[in-house]
């Protein structure tokens, strides 16, 4: 199992864009077949800070996913709407290892 976390910034006056462009981006990926969860949180103490938490069965699935036409168009999209790099972290099941 991978998990990634991917942080994001969002420009205040771009928050609803933003919101609305990961909507399409999540439900299309929670019905990736490798996909395990995909989810948006956002921080308890920044409106405007978020962490997408990703589960996927392997490592096979993420690069599908990374490959994927909504991923992409979310990626070429959150350029206008982050206020920074998107911060990714990527974690392997340290249980199954």
């Amino acid at each position: 199992m991978i998990i990634i976390h991917a942080d994001m910034k969002v420009l205040p006056e771009k928050r609803e864009a933003f919101l609305q462009q990961t909507q399409g981006l999540i439900s299309a990926s929670q019905a990736e077949e490798g996909n395990v969860r995909y989810t948006l949180m956002q921080d308890l103490n920044d409106a405007n800070a978020f962490t997408m938490v990703e589960e996927w069965k392997d490592a096979a699935a993420v690069d599908f996913h990374n490959k994927s036409a909504h991923f992409q168009a979310f990626v070429a999209a959150a350029k206008e709407l982050l206020a920074a790099p998107l911060q990714v972290n990527a974690f392997q099941d340290a249980t199954k290892l």
